[in-house]
């Protein structure tokens, strides 16, 4: 997850550390301690040195979460600070953060702090933001973590206001979809042991309750929340190979619906072609016998024209 947000490329097997996120500060007015709670902070040990990086996740546009980054920041640095060796100097390291927006954002990729000194000099300090809906699932592959997310995909769009049963089925099958490809996606994170069976199962379930917590409400979400129960309950692989299968019947279904609907229409359209055929004939004093082998009507047809 840490490769994909923040396009680095460490090793697999780098050891990680996942540090306490309880940190204490001084508050600036009462002078009493208090304690803060970032998100996830997460250090990354490789053999001469070692990456901090702080993870805050989002659901709306919030110009004030880039003050509490920075103030995070600047306690983990501080708790991690060192001192050179005649005393003159401390030196603080201040770790890499992101915010995570689960749901589509306004927000730049990249907010900042600027901090001036007395000198006229300043340091930006930079805050990328990784917006988790603005990617496919495909490109989340290899962030499992976050893709249980994605089931956020149809919230908002749900949520306006005038939506009937026939839109809020259309986005069941929307999300249908996801859940299904993101089932694929656990399939062959498995299979290529980048996540264990069991580590799919929890994820799986976690995107089960998120889907009941949301639309659960809603009749027309049926299906999303008995595929997902599927996939939790009769194991991944047999379970994606049903939902799929189950899919792509749908999908089967509604274009030999579309071609048989096309074919009527067309044989409509030939029977009364050939009726006006037959009655142009029947006018100009063509035999009936003619008439009927030309057109392919019946007689009792052609005396009605």
């Amino acid at each position: 997850m840490i490769n994909g947000i923040y396009k680095k490329n460490y090793p697999l097997d780098t050891k990680v550390t996942i540090e306490p996120n309880e940190l204490i500060k001084e508050h600036p007015k009462s002078g009493k301690m208090e304690k803060i709670i970032s998100d996830i902070i997460i250090t990354l040990h490789s053999e001469n040195k070692k990456d901090t990086f702080l993870l805050e996740a989002q659901i709306d546009d919030d110009l004030e979460m880039i003050l509490r980054i920075f103030n995070y920041s600047t306690l983990i640095a501080l708790d991690n600070r060192t001192v050179s060796a005649d005393g003159s100097c401390m030196k603080i390291e201040m770790p890499s953060p992101v915010v995570i927006y689960w749901e589509v954002s306004n927000t730049k990729d990249i907010v900042s702090v600027e901090i001036k000194f007395p000198n006229n000099k300043s340091v930006v300090y930079e805050i990328p933001t990784f917006k988790v809906l603005s990617h496919s699932v495909s490109e989340l592959e290899n962030m499992a973590l976050l893709l249980p997310f994605y089931i956020l995909k149809i919230r908002k769009e749900l949520g306006k206001k005038g939506i009937d049963s026939a839109k809020r089925k259309a986005l069941s099958k929307r999300l249908e979809g996801y859940v299904i490809e993101i089932g694929k996606v656990f399939k062959r994170l498995v299979r290529n042991n980048y996540i264990t069976a069991k580590d799919a199962a929890m994820l799986l379930r976690r995107l089960l309750n998120m889907n009941l917590e949301l639309y659960g409400n809603y009749p027309e979400f049926v299906e999303v929340d008995m595929t997902l129960k599927q996939l939790v309950d009769t194991g991944i692989d047999e379970a994606i190979d049903k939902a799929v299968a189950k899919a792509e019947a749908r999908v089967e279904a509604k274009a030999e619906a579309r071609v048989a609907k096309a074919e009527a229409k067309l044989a409509k359209a030939e029977s009364r072609s050939q009726k006006q055929f037959a009655k142009a004939m029947k006018a100009g004093g063509e035999a009936m016998d003619k008439i009927m082998r030309y057109t392919g009507l019946s007689r009792r047809e052609i005396m009605a024209l």
